[in-house]
Parts: structure tokens; C-alpha cells; sequence
């Protein structure tokens, strides 16, 4: 690892992952002197969610930066699970990063992170940064940066996946206290980005529109908030939010993702124990429009690694079907309907989302944030338990089971 950019007399070494966006800089960083290191992420990634996703992409790219006497990255992928796991093993190497700017949720929160450069060309920062060694990632993530990437991510229309990926960033930086920010500042940061489209005023107006909600924290190309244009006009309404509920007596939290104006989500439960059991229920027309549909073991340990559930979305869609989901995984993106999911501690877990079942009366407050049932507490307590996975042997999968840690605490190894 550089202590002050790359040696004197060598060429400034600068990771680029492929396919991505970052391909497309090579051409500039060769004019520039310096060396592209180019290599594709690895194809034989284990199966699982989004967070076995990341963690394999961390572990992958701390391997192979540490080997390579590399001295910046300019960073860009495909999904944002694996852009967390890049800039992840830049924090464990705390090696420079640069992010490639885009005009989506997860590159505009790594943008109020620091990541991402608002106006500068990005391969040109990524030599800066190869060259003089600084800032590193871990003078960028702190509580305030960290605060910043929430409430923008949110506001560009991100939903509980920003939550996951971000707590493990600020855990991997050593931030204490962020799952706690999220549940505070979250439910606070509505969605904007309907009423205000990126693609017409960019991320810096997006942060210009944000203003004092946005600490003036440090970046890759100086202050956020240097050289920020005039706030475009405000947006007429908030679009979606995020909020929380909690069960009193069991412990259980529910992040709910909800459009204005929507106070509950509810329905009689048709209990489902993995995606493809809801598909099948949903194809089969075994769903009615009334049902909460809930759907377990797609948390960090059941999935295992956090599933988001893109085969249920589409086959709602399909079938015109308009109901809630209940789920301990994610929702999709750009989703329509009410979902409620990263349900903790989730079935596999012993949660009391794996002991509901067929016809169970269920409400999710969210005018008071509380979940209400219909059954009653010790009936649920006596109820058989939702069985765990068995992941027979040592591979990456397997160990991950045995130690994954809660989605709002970044979902990682334990």
C-alpha cells in the first residue's frame, strides 16, 4: 500500500474493473501516463443476495489490489452491491478511489460520500489521486459524509438496498453509530426524484436542491458544496419515504417502503417460505387480492446473502396483481405497490416473521409505526419455528450462514 502516491520513476498504476462504465477512461489514463490495470470481476460468484454479492466482490478486489502494487482506483458496476464491494477493499487497503459519476441512486449517495467527482473528469481525479496518495477513503467516510449519502441516495429515489450497503461502508471505516443514524434520518429523506428527474438538473442540483440538509464535508475534488449551481425550483411533493415498524413484544422491525399519503399496510397473510413458493402461489392464483403475501427465508442467513426479489415483482406484475409484500429479503428497485421487508431478525433467524402463517390478520402502522396482529403473542411464541438452511461444507456461502450480521448492520461476516 502507497503511504504517498505512487514511486517516483514509475507509472501511476490505477485499478479499472470491466464491464463497467470505467472502460471507457483507459484511452485517458494512457495519455496520461499513467497504467490502467484492467480485469473483469470474477464469473464464478456464489450464489445467494445482494450482500454474499458484495462481500465476494470485497474480498475478490482486496486480493487482487494488495497483489498488484496498485495506486488508485476509478471505480464503476453494473449493480450496486458490487460497487459497495469495490469501494469496500478500498477502505481495507485505504488506497484512493474514485467513483465514475451516474445519474442513479447508489453513484449519487457515493457522490455526497466523496466519491464521485460533480463536475471534474474522473479519470483525471483518479491520477491526481494516484500521484499524491490523498484524500484516502478513510478521510472521506465519517458520520457527516455518511449522513450526506443517506439523505441524497434517499432523496434520488434509493430504497432499503442504499441502507444495507451503506451501513457496511461506514462498518468497515470503523463509524459507530450508524445503524441508529439511519432509523433517525431515514424516515426523514423523502423521495424527490419524481418531481425533480435527474437527468434534467444532475446530482449537483440535486444537492444544491438538498442544501442545508447536506454537510459541507470533504471530497475527492475539494468541498462538496464548492462550485454547486443555484437550486433549481423546489419539487411540488415528496414522492415515497421509508419507515419503521417495530412489534412491542417480539423485538421485530420492519423497514416500509410507502407512498405519501398510504397509513397502513395490510391484509390476511399468505404465508410463503421462499421466493419461488410466492411465485408459484402468484402464477397458481392461489393469492387474493385482500392477502398480505408474505414471503421468508430470502434474509442475510436464509437467502443466504440477502435476496431481492426481482421473480416476484415480475410475475405480480404479469398478473396485474396489486397486493403487499411481506418479505425478510428486499424489494426490488423502481417497485410499484407497498413493500415491507429487511424484516429482523429475520425467519431463519427465529423471527417471528417465519412463525406467521395462512389467514394471520397483520398491520403495519405507519402513522404510529407499530405492527399489530391478529394472533395472539403466545400463540405465535408456540408455533414451530422457521427452519434454518443447511449449507453442507466450508465454501464462502456456508460461512457466510453461520456469521452474517443484520441487514442495518451492513449484512457482512459477523
Amino acid at each position: 500500500m502507497p503511504n504517498g502516491g505512487a514511486p517516483r520513476g514509475r507509472a501511476p498504476r490505477i485499478f479499472v474493473p470491466v464491464p463497467s462504465e470505467a472502460l471507457r477512461y483507459v484511452g485517458s489514463i494512457l495519455e496520461a501516463g499513467a497504467e490502467p490495470m484492467v480485469l473483469g470481476l470474477p464469473m464464478d460468484l456464489p450464489t445467494g443476495g445482494v450482500a454474499l454479492r458484495r462481500e465476494w466482490v470485497a474480498d475478490w478486489a482486496e486480493v487482487f489490489c494488495s497483489n498488484n502494487e496498485l495506486d488508485a482506483l476509478l471505480l464503476s458496476a453494473a449493480e450496486p452491491a458490487e460497487l459497495a464491494g469495490l469501494l469496500i477493499a478500498a477502505l481495507r487497503l485505504d488506497l484512493p478511489a474514485v467513483v465514475v459519476p451516474a445519474e442513479e441512486p447508489f453513484s449519487v449517495a457515493l457522490a455526497a460520500l466523496g466519491f464521485a467527482p460533480l463536475a471534474r473528469d474522473a479519470a483525471g481525479i483518479s491520477i491526481e489521486l494516484a500521484r499524491t496518495g490523498r484524500p484516502r477513503p478513510s478521510e472521506l467516510v465519517e458520520g457527516f459524509s455518511l449522513a450526506n449519502a443517506l439523505r441524497a441516495g434517499l432523496a434520488s429515489g434509493a430504497g432499503p438496498e442504499l441502507l444495507v450497503h451503506l451501513a457496511a461502508i461506514a462498518r468497515e471505516a470503523g463509524v459507530v453509530g450508524f445503524p441508529q443514524m439511519i432509523r433517525v434520518l431515514a424516515p426523514e429523506s423523502p423521495e424527490v426524484a419524481d418531481s425533480y428527474p435527474l437527468e434534467i438538473h444532475g446530482t449537483a442540483g440535486l444537492f444544491a436542491h438538498l442544501g442545508d440538509a447536506l454537510h459541507d464535508t470533504r471530497t475527492v475534488t475539494g468541498r462538496l458544496k464548492e462550485n454547486l449551481p443555484p437550486a433549481p425550483p423546489a419539487p411540488e411533493a415528496a414522492g415515497s419515504r421509508l419507515v419503521f415498524v417495530r412489534g412491542r413484544a417480539s423485538g421485530t422491525e420492519i423497514v416500509c417502503r410507502a407512498n405519501q399519503g398510504l397509513t397502513e399496510i395490510s391484509g390476511d397473510c399468505r404465508f410463503c417460505s421462499s421466493e419461488e413458493a410466492a411465485v408459484r402461489a402468484v402464477e397458481s392464483g392461489l393469492v387474493d387480492p385482500s392477502d398480505l403475501l408474505v414471503v421468508v427465508g430470502c434474509g442475510p442467513r436464509g437467502g443466504p446473502g440477502l435476496l431481492r426479489l426481482n421473480r416476484l415483482d415480475g410475475a405480480l406484475r404479469e398478473t396485474d396483481l396489486n397486493v403487499p409484500v411481506l418479505t425478510d429479503g428486499l424489494p426490488p428497485e423502481n417497485t410499484a405497490g407497498a413493500w415491507a421487508s429487511l424484516a429482523t431478525p429475520e425467519a431463519t433467524a427465529g423471527g417471528v416473521v417465519g412463525r406467521l402463517r395462512n389467514g394471520d390478520a397483520l398491520r403495519l402502522d405507519l402513522a404510529e409505526s407499530l405492527i399489530r396482529t391478529g394472533a395472539r403473542a403466545d400463540e405465535i411464541r408456540h408455533r414451530e419455528p422457521f427452519p434454518a438452511p443447511a449449507f453442507p461444507g466450508f465454501g464462502y456461502a456456508a460461512r457466510y450462514v453461520r456469521a452474517a450480521l443484520p441487514p442495518l448492520e451492513g449484512a457482512g461476516f459477523g
